[in-house]
């Protein structure tokens, strides 16, 4: 695979498993989730992996948009000469609104798996609860948010 970091070289070994699901190293990947420590998987198991070093939470200070910080880190990396995502992002799944983050965060907190504050935005405590549902239905714990994930916290 090529190279997908957001920020410089690596100049020490990456946790074990790191970049192996559109990120950098390992020809031909593809290993099952979830991504690697202090890595994410935004777009679960059908999408990329990204291992996120210190220029990721630089760039969310300046805007918290998950994707944003990506698109920034992406094109840095492309301006200097890095190789496009291995892993295409998979486009058939909808991204939830923000009325469905935050029923998506109730329905979790009433289940007890969900410690903050609902606002529709997710965070490490969000995919965390996230994670914590979908081990206890037998789905890839990825924290990944679907419409599909939202219905069957719905008991649909």
């Amino acid at each position: 695979c090529s190279s997908a970091r957001i920020s410089p070289p690596i100049r020490t070994p990456p946790p074990r498993g790191a970049g192996r699901r559109g990120g950098g190293g390992g020809g031909g990947c593809r290993p099952p989730p979830p991504p690697p420590p202090g890595g994410r998987a935004p777009a679960a198991p059908e999408g990329p992996a990204f291992l996120m070093l210190k220029n990721f939470r630089v760039i969310l200070h300046y805007n918290p948009a998950e994707a944003y910080a990506l698109a920034i880190g992406h094109f840095a990396d492309r301006l200097r000469g890095g190789a496009p995502f291995v892993q295409p992002w998979p486009r058939q799944e909808r991204v939830l609104s923000r009325t469905e983050k935050l029923e998506l965060q109730q329905l979790l907190a009433q289940r007890g798996l969900y410690d903050g504050r609902p606002d529709g935005r997710f965070g490490s405590l969000t995919r965390k609860a996230l994670r914590g549902f979908q081990a206890s239905i037998g789905a890839p714990a990825d924290g990944f948010a679907t419409t599909e994930l939202l219905q069957r916290l719905r008991g649909r």
